[in-house]
């Protein structure tokens, strides 16, 4: 017989092996619809968005006793994006310019020091060129420029520099990381960074420990195969949710909580798969092992853990979904974003709203597993943690 035949009968016995080795759970995922592939894409930019003033509900973590719990964070104004780790906040005003407050944690604050302390009032992180948009993964931080490359800089050494293995020491002066061009938007985990380029493209670098990189072994900075005409970009802990141009849903990585939207839960696959029940998305968010998407009518769906009800679902048990629910209680919704296991949403009025964990929402702590209004001195243009960027009311 032809060596062809004893390949492929090889190759067949190989994968019943494997198959037969599987469990439920890895059988499910194997089995689940691969992301489809999307329509061309142009991922929303930051650039050009209403300024505001940074208001704060509560305190920095390490603040020092006396702080003021909430009101307008002193020369914080004309803000177009901002980003809060519960220790440090940064802060992106509409010239370009960057500028952090809060404690320093392994050099999170980008003042070229990595010594603990706490700095009161906003400073101008320096050696960054105009950017318009910063987001952070725990104490690093991430300011995507104008002309689509990335500088970042707090405690991970590692994803600073696009999981280039040379230690782990934090890094305290803004780095540009290599490799990240082009990008639009990003949407970083607490081991990994994610970044969306224009042309609808995910980068990704660092720990691959739920294949949330793919199927490689590598940490450095690579392109996510399988999925493509992507508009926006989460980290959800443990996978990764992405919204496509028309209005699907993909994810990858690990599927403990359901997150893949695929039962049994259990199991990983670096293969970008389909949540089946979303349609119309336009954007994702996600928090600790919880993930949401928001579609072209304001709805809000969650799905993943709802520990401390951060599924919106009332239930504040220790609980996972792994279909799409919906989060009732809320008005038309505008914008969602996410911080650990607390949700938040902003109404088509400006009106913010939170559920899960009070553990970023201060005296604002939700009496149910459902979304409660968070009082603000305007409408609300963008939210992170501990704060909010106001518009003129």
């Amino acid at each position: 017989m032809a060596a062809g035949f004893w390949l492929r009968v090889v190759v067949t016995g190989a994968a019943v092996v494997s198959l037969a080795g599987c469990g439920k759970a890895d059988l499910a995922v194997l089995k689940a619809p691969a992301c489809p592939e999307g329509a061309s894409a142009r991922p929303e930019r930051q650039e050009g968005r209403p300024a505001g003033t940074v208001w704060a509900w509560a305190p920095l973590f390490g603040a020092p006793e006396g702080t003021p719990r909430k009101g307008a964070v002193p020369g914080l104004a004309d803000v177009v994006s901002i980003a809060d780790s519960g220790h440090t906040m940064v802060a992106v005003r509409g010239d370009g310019t960057v500028w952090s407050y809060g404690t320093n944690v392994d050099g999170s604050l980008g003042h070229g020091s990595r010594e603990r302390h706490y700095l009161a009032e906003p400073r101008q992180v320096t050696g960054i060129g105009p950017a318009h948009a910063v987001y952070n993964s725990g104490p690093t931080f991430y300011a995507v420029l104008r002309d689509g490359t990335v500088t970042a800089w707090g405690s991970d050494r590692f994803l600073v520099r696009a999981g280039k293995r040379e230690g782990y020491a934090g890094v305290a002066t803004p780095e540009r990381v290599p490799g990240a061009k082009g990008v639009a938007t990003m949407g970083p985990g607490p081991l990994n960074a994610f970044a969306l380029r224009g042309d609808g493209r995910v980068l990704g670098w660092g720990i691959n420990v739920t294949d949330v990189l793919g199927d490689r072994d590598s940490t450095r900075l690579t392109t996510v195969d399988g999925v493509k005409g992507v508009v926006d970009v989460a980290s959800a802990g443990g996978a990764v949710v992405a919204a496509t141009a028309d209005g699907r849903v993909c994810a990858w990585g690990g599927n403990a909580h359901g997150l893949l939207g695929v039962e049994p839960r259990g199991g990983q696959s670096g293969r970008p798969l389909l949540v089946r029940g979303l349609k119309d998305i336009v954007q994702v968010a996600g928090g600790s092992d919880v993930a949401y998407a928001l579609d072209r009518d304001g709805t809000v769906r969650a799905w993943g853990r709802g520990a401390s009800g951060a599924l919106g679902d009332g239930d504040r048990s220790d609980h996972t979904s792994a279909r799409p629910v919906r989060v009732n209680g809320l008005p038309e919704i505008r914008r969602i974003a996410a911080h650990g296991l607390t949700g938040y949403a902003i109404d088509t009025s400006g009106g913010l709203w939170a559920w899960g964990s009070g553990l970023p929402l201060g005296d604002h702590v939700p009496q149910s597993a459902r979304p409660v209004r968070i009082p603000l001195p305007g409408p609300a243009l963008d939210v992170s943690g501990h704060h909010a960027i106001v518009g003129a009311g």
